[in-house]
């Protein structure tokens, strides 16, 4: 499978490594890569059925993060939403390969649990499967107006993105159910636990699908955890904040040892 996964490189300095959330593609971080790629060697990455990434049929977690991990450079990992999932699962299962770890709006739990309650009702993420049937691309400008939902200039934000995703192509609704289902599904605190790489969290202030106060249940969880939180920013800090998102990047990446 990691023959059909396609990345992209840009820049020259500190390898640095993106990996994007349920529905989107790698060309979301444009944006970013251009404010940082005179300082840092850059890959994007396709996640399986997104962008250019074919999408196999493949729906083991493990495997999908195996394959992953066959096609990405030695680098630290920025991972966003979803895509923190998996970045968090690769800094685990390949210590020596990926040095730091960045999860952004990113909760090792999406769901609420009985034990659980910073983050969001699971009918969230199953009315999002249900419409995927009729409409994913109706799905898809839900899910970013839900993300950028209380942000200043959310309506120009959400045509940005858009415009972005359908330059890096359209994704596989097999692969946004498969997003989706890991979404409700998926509880990774014992692996947030286990990072024993420098490891930040940045959270936007506004984000109704990670709720804020995650902050505090985070360092309990892993004492080691920087978290950061941007203000006025919901799901997507490095879109609607990327002056200030990209020097949080560029100062924990370059100051943090993994000593």
């Amino acid at each position: 499978m990691n023959n059909q996964i396609k990345t992209y490189q840009q820049g020259d300095g500190t390898p640095l490594t993106l990996v994007h959330g349920w529905g989107m593609n790698s060309a979301v971080f444009e944006p970013l890569v251009q404010n940082l790629s005179s300082e840092f060697a850059i890959t994007r990455v396709d996640l399986p059925g997104h962008g250019r990434s074919k999408w196999q049929g493949e729906t083991d977690f493990d495997k999908q993060v195996d394959a992953l991990a066959k096609v990405l450079p030695d680098s630290a990992l920025v991972g966003w939403s979803l895509g923190g999932l998996y970045a968090l699962q690769l800094v685990n299962r390949y210590p020596e390969k990926f040095n730091k770890l960045v999860l952004v709006s990113c909760n090792p739990c999406f769901v609420q649990r009985e034990n659980w309650q910073t983050a969001v009702d699971a009918d969230v993420f199953a009315e999002f499967s249900a419409s995927l049937i009729d409409n994913w691309k109706l799905t898809i400008r839900r899910f970013l107006g839900l993300q950028m939902h209380g942000v200043d200039q959310a309506r120009s934000l959400i045509r940005q993105i858009s415009e972005l995703l359908v330059n890096g192509g359209e994704p596989d609704p097999e692969a946004m159910r498969f997003g989706l289902d890991l979404l409700l599904k998926l509880d990774a605190r014992n692996e947030l636990k286990q990072v024993e790489v420098p490891l930040m969290e940045i959270l936007g202030q506004r984000d109704t699908l990670v709720p804020v106060g995650l902050a505090d249940q985070l360092s309990l969880i892993n004492s080691s955890i920087r978290v950061e939180c941007v203000a006025r920013s919901a799901h997507a800090p490095f879109l609607s904040h990327s002056d200030l998102f990209a020097g949080l990047i560029r100062e924990f990446i370059k100051s943090s040892t993994t000593g």
